[in-house]
């Protein structure tokens, strides 16, 4: 019983961390909404962007962390809570009220990059339509005007990138 006890505070101890570490995916996530429509410089806009992204990725990792935690110790806990649900009810509700939140942010997390993905596509529509703009000209290499500098969503940790890692790991659940 005394091993039950410590895997359930384990068990509870993840879904806080997860649930920290997703606030500031959220939070990040938020920022870089700000970012891609303030007034700011193509180049400004995507130092921010990746900067924040790199950022972004460190919670990821944690809360895939979390999970493979959640997921190992749950394995041996599991039936133990399937067969005596009633001796662990106030471990149980505490976890369902985390499992809850973790949920929530999920949501809010996936709109996020779903709103931000969108006003990048926006923002680089607007640019390639209008050549004319000092924002089109900033999408050109400096040596070479013909060619273009990778889009905001690009590079190693491009948005596309940060929730499509994000919502296969869900998947997995």
């Amino acid at each position: 019983m005394q091993t039950i006890d410590v895997e359930l505070k384990v068990l509870i101890e993840c879904l806080k961390k997860k649930e920290t570490a997703l606030r500031q995916i959220n939070s990040i996530t938020e920022n870089q909404g700000l970012v891609i429509t303030s007034d700011l410089k193509h180049e400004e806009i995507y130092s921010f962007f990746m900067q924040m992204n790199v950022e972004k990725q460190d919670f990821i990792q944690r809360v895939l962390q979390c999970d493979q935690v959640f997921e190992n110790v749950f394995k041996n806990v599991g039936p133990v809570l399937d067969a005596k649900p009633e001796d662990f009810t106030e471990e149980v509700s505490s976890m369902q009220d985390l499992i809850r939140a973790v949920m929530d942010l999920d949501v809010q997390i996936r709109v996020g990059e779903d709103n931000n993905n969108e006003l990048l596509n926006r923002a680089l529509d607007n640019i390639k339509h209008n050549s004319n703009t000092e924002g089109a000209a900033a999408l050109l290499a400096p040596d070479d005007k013909t060619e273009p500098k990778p889009s905001i969503d690009g590079g190693e940790y491009g948005s596309s990138k940060v929730i499509e890692a994000y919502k296969n790991q869900s998947r997995r659940r």
